[in-house]
């Protein structure tokens, strides 16, 4: 899951610029995400945050809920040390944890309720993707809530979705250069598969109630219950 450009500093400097840039709505998915969570979670409620590097989801979801404790797990040290600093910012510093890592590096839990955001196409579909979304709901308590959300581009017309993807972002003002990188790396840094491949795979790792909950161009968002 790991990608090279999450080292650099000068990115992930400017990372927080992105996903507002890259992904349609982002600010409005991560209320969903919020609000599916908060079905099931308490007030008191622990939650594990795969690929919290930056810290974006944890500022949010710290803002929106403030008795929720929060275990963030990302393998890029430098986007780890952004993560650090925006809690700190936002006063949500005794709530998170931050651990270097994969999944299986996370507590075995059992978490109340789970997010991977913009993730899981980092990972492999070699058996790597199927793997973490079965770590992820052996962490989770009974019927806890999981809300994934990934990009799927696959099949036949995935290049004419790669240029859509970066025809929204060069429209939301992203520099043309990081517009051109970010492209580059769907090929080679990214594993994106299609939306069904992804709800298949939610449903072989024994997530039940899955549920297509937000569409924006190429991405997808699905709640689910473990």
């Amino acid at each position: 899951m790991k990608a090279l450009h999450f080292d650099d500093p000068a990115f992930v400097q400017r990372y927080a610029e992105g996903p507002h840039q890259f992904v349609p709505g982002y600010q409005v998915m991560q209320r969903m995400a919020a609000q599916i969570l908060a079905e099931r979670v308490l007030g008191n409620g622990e939650v594990l945050v795969l690929g919290a590097g930056g810290g974006l989801e944890l500022e949010a979801f710290a803002a929106l809920h403030p008795g929720w404790r929060f275990t963030g797990v990302d393998p890029a040290a430098e986007m780890l040390k952004a993560a650090r600093e925006r809690v700190d910012a936002c006063g949500a510093d005794d709530r998170v944890e931050l651990i270097e890592g994969l999944i299986d590096d996370a507590p075995d839990g059992p978490f109340d309720g789970a997010t991977c955001l913009l993730t899981l196409h980092f990972v492999p579909d070699d058996g790597g993707k199927l793997e973490t979304l079965e770590l992820i709901r052996k962490r989770l308590k009974p019927g806890a809530p999981f809300v994934l959300v990934d990009l799927c581009i696959a099949g036949d017309d995935a290049d004419f979705r790669r240029d859509r993807y970066a025809t929204f972002a060069l429209n939301s003002g992203a520099d043309p250069d990081d517009v051109a990188q970010t492209k580059a790396r769907l090929v080679d840094v990214l594993h994106t598969v299609s939306a069904e491949r992804e709800e298949a795979l939610l449903k072989e790792a024994g997530f039940t109630g899955v549920d297509l909950f937000y569409a924006g161009l190429s991405w997808r968002g699905w709640s689910a219950r473990a």
